[in-house]
């Protein structure tokens, strides 16, 4: 996915593509926050603002019992148009997911580029919708090999009709969901907002004070009214807080217990979590009543989330996320990695995130932290087939033959301002852009505003020095 913008809150004009591992990197108020939730909003949101006519075709389905839909004609060949289309809502609607009324996206300009992947021709898919009493309401196939979707409507004693309205979106949801899996990536985010979240998920829960408005506003205008957006506005209040944040909320206040199954990337390596637990310096376990403790490693202790580090309660949503949710092919997006750790524990995750990346996830981070970058150009380094790192290895054995990054699969992108021609102007103004660094295969990231305010500290401790010396 590539995505151009102008007029992104502090970030006057830039241009991102997302790659295996992508780093945002600058000073305060520059816009990084904007983007990290620009991207956030558009992955998790896009499926959901595609829309393709199936009004024929369902109401085929209900009188024959069965409906055949081409899907490289109904989407393939109409791609650009449902994307022109699709963004024009995003737009819409992208002011209010950051929970904006100030107009300051009034200019925002987006352009997105996102190629249909064909993976999914390939694959045999089958699903099926089942009404309140379990009986088959319709079944969805397609061959390996063939963009034809077969939906068939067996008879049933329950009215297919009174199910429209679901069954419309239960199609539309699985065919996104199928044509679009090797493209749009499950993303989940652990905000800046984490450790508040965290700490004063209580307070921030505020559900149980206004269920009684939500099933007032049911009985009044009946089921049909009330969407899963409305169900959680009505709940949680006016939305004073980004998307990303209220999902992170939303996230910590429901918590699996220790009896919950786990996600996909945790049954085929447990080591992964293991690696994580390393830099929490413990576990995390939820119990029956939703009461979260944090037992230290090496201890019985179950330490209450109000008795625990900064750091623990950082990382908490992170471990959860890994253990009951992250499956290969997910991204996760992390607002400044480096929040409450110390120096050590950033390259320990730094290492920690790159092995993400080999296990075949994306990883999307802003950070200010340099430790967290150099630690990244280490391991491009060692994606190196030369003899002499053996004896490096061996001289640091925290690394080991599996901590390396390919430069191929990295992009960063630095917020600075720059001398650029703005469209329709005449002369060459400072604005404040993206700029990619060069990513050397030997060498490593070149992150110029890093290098530049170390230099200057460098520059000003001798400057110190050699005046006390004369």
């Amino acid at each position: 996915m590539k995505i151009a913008f102008e007029n992104l809150g502090a970030a006057e004009i830039g241009e991102i593509e997302l790659a295996n591992l992508t780093i945002v990197c600058g000073e305060n108020n520059t816009g990084k926050t904007y983007i990290t939730y620009l991207i956030y909003n558009l992955l998790s949101n896009w499926k959901q603002f595609v829309d393709i006519d199936l009004e024929v075709e369902l109401m085929q389905l209900l009188q024959e019992g069965t409906v055949k839909i081409d899907l490289q004609l109904k989407l393939i060949d109409k791609w650009d148009e449902i994307c022109q289309e699709t963004l024009k809502k995003f737009l819409n609607n992208f002011p209010e997911m950051l929970a904006s009324n100030s107009g300051l996206f009034d200019k925002l300009k987006l352009s997105v580029t996102l190629p249909l992947d064909i993976q999914w021709k390939e694959r045999e898919f089958k699903n099926e919708f089942r009404g309140e009493k379990g009986n088959l309401l319709v079944a969805m196939t397609k061959a390996a090999g063939s963009t034809e979707l077969e939906l068939a409507a067996p008879k049933s004693e329950e009215s297919i009709s009174r199910s429209m309205l679901p069954l419309g979106s239960f199609i539309e949801d699985r065919l996104f969901s199928m044509v679009l899996e090797d493209t749009i990536p499950n993303v989940f985010i652990a905000s800046t907002e984490r450790t508040g979240a965290t700490t004063f998920r209580k307070q921030l829960n505020m559900a149980t004070g206004n269920l009684i408005d939500l099933l007032s506003q049911v009985h009044k205008d009946g089921e049909k009214s009330i969407t899963p957006n409305k169900i959680f506005e009505t709940i949680y209040g006016k939305q004073e807080y980004a998307l990303p944040v209220r999902h992170n909320v939303r996230f910590i206040n429901q918590l699996p217990d220790s009896n919950a199954e786990f996600g996909e990337l945790h049954k085929a390596d447990q080591t992964l979590l293991q690696k994580f637990e390393g830099i929490v310096g413990g576990t995390y376990v939820t119990n029956k009543e939703g009461i979260t403790y944090f037992q230290p490693k090496g201890t019985y202790l179950k330490l209450g989330l109000g008795e625990v580090s900064s750091s623990v309660r950082s990382l908490l949503i992170l471990w959860y996320w890994l253990k009951y949710f992250a499956k290969k092919g997910d991204m996760l997006i992390l607002d400044e990695p480096e929040l409450n750790l110390h120096p050590s524990n950033q390259r320990r995750l730094a290492r920690f995130l790159v092995t993400l990346v080999n296990h075949g996830l994306k990883v999307f981070i802003t950070t200010h932290s340099d430790y967290i970058v150099k630690e990244f150009n280490t391991l491009i380094m060692l994606n190196q087939d030369l003899p002499s790192f053996e004896s490096i290895r061996q001289k640091y054995p925290e690394y080991t033959i599996d901590d390396k990054l390919s430069a191929s699969k990295v992009a960063l992108y630095m917020t600075r301002e720059e001398l650029l021609m703005r469209a329709g102007g005449k002369r060459k103004t400072r604005t404040k852009t993206l700029k990619k660094a060069n990513i050397s295969p030997t060498l490593g990231i070149e992150a110029e505003s890093f290098d530049e305010t170390i230099d200057e500290m460098n520059a000003m401790q001798e400057a110190i020095y050699y005046n006390m010396e004369a």
